[in-house]
């Protein structure tokens, strides 16, 4: 930048500037003389704020209301559904077509992440029966995949 343009900067944004003495007294301790016509022309600004907050109907607070659950299904069920497809991965339950027990380490996980994230994502909207079956189910449910994963391949 030239010198020329950084006097030009300095100049324009020197008369954009605007400062407004605040302070009540002056530094002998008395009343500043223009104080007095400020508070007087503040008042009405005031007044009419004052007017325009309560012309404005403040806004409700945000209320959690029960959603009613579809008929006929429930989160149990959620979690069941959610948990049968882990157990086929585990082998604790027979294949439907070659009803033989077929162990996917890497599926069961997957359903086992999902059902974690299920609990993460419904933290404090679940009852409390809820929640603890969610908990047993993932703990039982671990505690298979480990079982799994530390038998011999063969």
């Amino acid at each position: 930048m030239l010198k020329d343009e950084r006097e030009t900067s300095r100049a324009e944004s020197e008369t954009e500037l605007k400062i407004t003495d605040r302070r009540l007294f002056t530094s002998d301790g008395q009343l500043r003389e223009d104080v007095e016509q400020e508070e007087a022309r503040e008042e009405p600004v005031a007044a009419e704020e004052a007017v325009r907050n309560e012309e404005t109907p403040e806004q409700p607070e945000f209320e959690r209301q029960p959603v009613e659950e579809p008929t006929g299904v429930d989160f149990t069920m959620l979690i069941n559904a959610m948990a049968e497809p882990a157990l086929l991965f585990l082998g604790e339950i027979a294949h439907p077509s070659s009803g033989q027990p077929q162990v996917d380490l890497e599926r069961a996980r997957i359903q086992i992440d999902m059902l974690d994230l299920l609990r993460v994502k419904c933290r404090g909207n679940l009852t409390t029966q809820e929640d603890g079956l969610l908990d047993r189910i993932l703990y039982q449910l671990r505690m298979l995949f480990v079982e799994r994963s530390n038998q011999p391949k063969s």
